[in-house]
């Protein structure tokens, strides 16, 4: 099946099984994805009445979603899709839509960006504006998450300004303001910092004004975020814990607390950093998250001297299915690790593919922070443990003790 342009239509699939073993449990999640996206497409493109009339069609779907493992939660998610489409007596996106980005959501858990990007793409493509403007604008909202996630900040960036788009046509604050939100998170990808930081505010200030309490939650965190990169650690943990106090969702409070440990982690206190990546690598709902959290357990263990532990996550993490920008992450904590180490030599061929795969895919925020590490390399220049600075942590002596009762409450 292919577009009206002659493009594959869900190239991303076929390219993520090209890439993949058939043995693999994985492989025949994703191959059941495809078929049953496809199934879909026929859905629409025919109407209702085809899928009951063809049983063969309904059958190979069905057996393709059966191989999949029953610990894989994407089974019951595609049935749920397949049931919807072979009840409905009528071309109705508006009960599908809701299990189409269950699917895309559950990719996502699993750090399949161009396959949660994919079946976003097929919901904004079919689903109607008007009539389900609140599903509309959830699937360009997780469109454009998906697409920056990859490094496709262009997309990424129309993604959000139609979602703003949407939402303001049917009077969603909460839409018109998420797609803002998404609008600083480009902005600070391209390295535009006080853009992203302007937006925000403005964010904070009019979800305040509306009463919004998960979009001020979304938005403290996205400050902190933009203050830590600028080097205001103690006001990072301080919107941070802010946000985490109004946060909805496991999932918001799980990046909420990365963070957290990020700001520690610059405040020098490296201890309570690592109490609270060891929380999210054990028990994030996210792959991304955990794997976020893994990365910098790997540099901490580097400035700590702990050769063996950064060696181990080093060899663990070399093979992992990351994107280019968790991919050029990887690689940045590598040289970066390197160094603190002692041997800037091992880690200068990590920072150069890290500054090509960064330049590659516009991630500056990445390429600026891979370009400083690889001049410190060869310089060999010592590296220095910075000062823990009680000073600023006393000012979140609250939030320490709330990551040592996450940690004791974990049990990691």
């Amino acid at each position: 099946m292919t577009d009206s342009d002659g493009a594959l239509k869900h190239l991303a699939f076929f390219e993520e099984l090209g890439k993949m073993d058939e043995a693999n449990a994985n492989w025949r999640a994703v191959s059941a994805g495809l078929v049953t996206i496809r199934f879909v497409d026929n859905w629409i493109a025919s109407g209702a009445g085809v899928c009951r009339a063809d049983a063969w069609a309904v059958s190979a779907v069905r057996e393709s979603i059966a191989e999949i493992g029953d610990a894989l939660p994407v089974k019951r998610i595609l049935k749920g899709v397949v049931d919807v489409v072979v009840s409905a007596t009528s071309l109705n996106l508006h009960v599908l839509v809701p299990r189409l980005l269950a699917y895309a959501q559950a990719l996502q858990y699993d750090d399949k960006w161009s396959l949660a990007a994919d079946v976003c793409q097929t919901i904004v493509s079919h689903a109607d504006p008007i009539v389900d403007s609140d599903l509309v604008v959830t699937a360009y909202l997780q469109l454009g998450f998906c697409l920056r996630s990859v490094g496709e900040l262009d997309s990424a960036a129309a993604a959000y300004a139609h979602a703003s788009e949407v939402a303001l046509a049917a009077g969603d604050m909460i839409g018109v303001l998420r797609g803002r939100l998404g609008d600083a998170r480009i902005a600070v990808a391209r390295g535009n910092m006080p853009y992203a930081e302007s937006i925000v505010d403005e964010t904070i200030g009019r979800a305040e004004a509306h009463g919004l309490a998960d979009v001020k939650s979304r938005a403290l965190h996205d400050r902190a975020w933009i203050a830590g990169i600028r080097g205001h650690y103690d006001r990072a943990i301080k919107f941070s814990y802010e946000a985490l106090e109004v946060a909805v969702t496991q999932q918001d409070r799980d990046r909420i607390l990365g963070n957290i440990a990020t700001g520690f982690r610059y405040l020098g206190l490296s201890d309570i950093a690592r109490d609270a990546y060891l929380v999210l690598a054990a028990t994030a709902q996210e792959q991304y998250v955990r794997w976020m959290a893994e990365l910098n357990l790997m540099e901490l263990a580097a400035t700590q001297s702990v050769e063996l532990q950064f060696d181990m996550y080093r060899r663990t993490l070399e093979s992992a299915d990351f994107s280019p920008p968790l991919r050029a992450t990887y690689l940045l904590h590598v040289g970066r690790g390197y160094h603190a180490l002692g041997k800037s030599e091992s880690g200068i061929p990590y920072l150069e593919r890290a500054i090509e795969l960064a330049a590659s895919h516009g991630l500056n925020h990445l390429l600026f922070e891979a370009e400083a590490a690889l001049g410190d390399a060869k310089r060999n220049k010592r590296y220095v443990k910075p000062d823990a600075d009680w000073q600023s942590a006393a000012s979140v002596r609250h939030v320490i003790d709330a990551i040592s009762d996450m940690r004791q409450t974990s049990g990691v």
